[in-house]
């Protein structure tokens, strides 16, 4: 066995050296099981004798991973008292004159009773309407899309949302470079006022389409509110697309305006997306103005003039305010709940990404997720690093209005500040309450040793979901 072991030692290692990611007790079991030996000891064997110190700690650390992998165990089991869920429950118990013991019960009526359901969840979130609705929900075929809803009602996305006006903080952003900005209540609305007066002052009305093509940040935000307001249609592209896939998207969306940013930063690499707009522009014939976000002194003295009708944001701004200053108050577009308001672009990983239409009612499914699955308040603060172009960023602006605040950030889970700060610093540094994350992250965040730190003064929770 003497020569076995050596062999089998050079294996191992090789394993371990050429895959960094496959796990040591996986290789050992394999090749102690090919020897015909027991497993148990053998990785007895191999970690007494044919590690290094240093490779042991390694060994160990992966082989807890792989347990753990294996292992199932309970991980909460705690009941969470006042939530909203619970708060909802009861209405529907009171004004129904019935029990519902549990969820399930709840979620039982819900499907059993779908337009009372819907009626409710209207009620619960003050919807705010210039028309109310004749039917909440109304089946109109026996195909699974054949549904309209809230037939009759008139509203507005954006006034939903923009429905405090208070100086607490509705909007911050931040990013690798320590770019951070806050907006209150107050000044979102002004700055969504801006943006649709602009907006007006360059032809866009309702059923028109506008396009984003930046990072995650605040001007997305306030341009997605802005078109709303209009009736306008949102969608955005993937900043990290290349300028062809950039330019097919665009083309499918037919979109009168395209506001870009000049670039931005992840980890090391600089992302030069001002680079790409002559090439979108000369390939999408539908751009009538394109509008360029700063982020550097620098890029205000570059020659655009190649780029056909564009200029800089604070110029674009500028244009929509009237000849004594001021600017045209903010009119919200009164509409049917499925008035058309964003183009949500999928991954592409199937093919050229596609485009599921959303309507101006969108918001009150996504309260329901925001308030009654996520017990999100007034005061929580909900972290989101999903980029424009990604279909679930539209999944956390409506948190907005039920006084959470949203705070986007731009830039890599895994990245680490030079003064060792990672994610879950900045989780805790901005008290952040929920946090969208993906399984493959926080697996990716194992390997590299990026844990959070210990502390007893901030405290946060993450929800793991499942990979779009």
């Amino acid at each position: 066995m003497g020569n076995d072991r050596v062999a089998t030692n050079f294996l191992v290692r090789e394993l371990l050296n050429r895959n960094p990611d496959v796990y040591a007790w996986s290789s050992c079991s394999v090749v102690s099981r090919a020897l015909d030996s027991e497993e148990s000891s053998f990785v007895s064997y191999f970690t007494s004798f044919c590690l290094t110190s240093q490779e042991k700690q390694l060994f160990q650390k992966r082989t807890a991973m792989q347990t753990r992998k294996q292992e199932s165990y309970l991980a909460w089991d705690r009941k969470v008292p006042g939530t909203e869920t619970e708060k909802f429950k009861k209405i529907i118990e009171e004004k129904y004159n019935i029990h519902l013991e549990t969820y399930w019960d709840l979620h039982k009526w819900s499907i059993e009773n779908l337009e009372s359901f819907w009626e409710e969840i209207w009620d619960h979130f003050k919807v705010i309407a210039s028309k109310s609705y004749d039917r909440a929900w109304v089946k109109t075929g026996s195909g699974f899309l054949d549904n309209k809803w809230f037939t009759g009602a008139t509203l507005n996305y954006a006034e939903n949302i923009l429905r405090f006006r208070d100086d607490t903080i509705a909007l911050a952003s931040l990013d690798e470079e320590d770019n951070f900005e806050e907006l209150t209540h107050a000044q979102l609305y002004e700055e969504v006022r801006l943006y649709a007066a602009a907006f007006k002052k360059h032809g866009v009305q309702k059923g028109d389409r506008l396009c984003g093509l930046m990072n995650n940040r605040k001007e997305a935000v306030i341009a997605y509110l802005a078109a709303a307001s209009i009736g306008a249609i949102w969608g955005g592209i993937q900043a990290y697309n290349g300028e062809k896939t950039a330019a097919k998207i665009a083309n499918r969306m037919e979109p009168k305006l395209l506001i870009v940013v000049d670039r931005f930063k992840v980890e090391v690499y600089e992302l030069p997306i001002m680079d790409k707009v002559p090439y979108i522009v000369d390939n999408a014939p539908s751009i009538e103005k394109v509008v360029i976000i700063p982020t550097k002194k620098e890029t205000l003295s570059k020659d655009i003039s190649h780029i056909r009708n564009c200029c800089f944001l604070p110029e674009f701004l500028e244009s929509g305010k009237l000849s004594d200053g001021s600017v045209p108050e903010l009119v919200f577009e009164q509409l049917p709940f499925d008035h058309p308001l964003t183009l949500a672009f999928t991954s592409g990983t199937t093919g050229l990404p596609k485009a599921p239409v959303h309507g101006a009612g969108t918001f009150l499914p996504l309260l329901i997720d925001i308030a009654l699955h996520w017990n999100l308040k007034p005061g929580d603060t909900l972290y989101s690093f999903v980029p424009l172009g990604w279909a679930v960023w539209y999944w956390f602006v409506p948190c907005m209005a039920l006084g959470v605040k949203l705070l986007l950030y731009s830039g890599s889970a895994f990245h680490v500040r030079e003064n060792g700060d990672t994610v879950w610093d900045t989780l805790a540094k901005h008290k952040a309450t929920w946090w969208f994350v993906e399984p493959g992250t926080l697996d990716k965040m194992e390997k590299l040793d990026i844990v959070p730190k210990y502390t007893t003064t901030n405290y946060f929770f993450f929800i793991p979901l499942y990979e779009f």
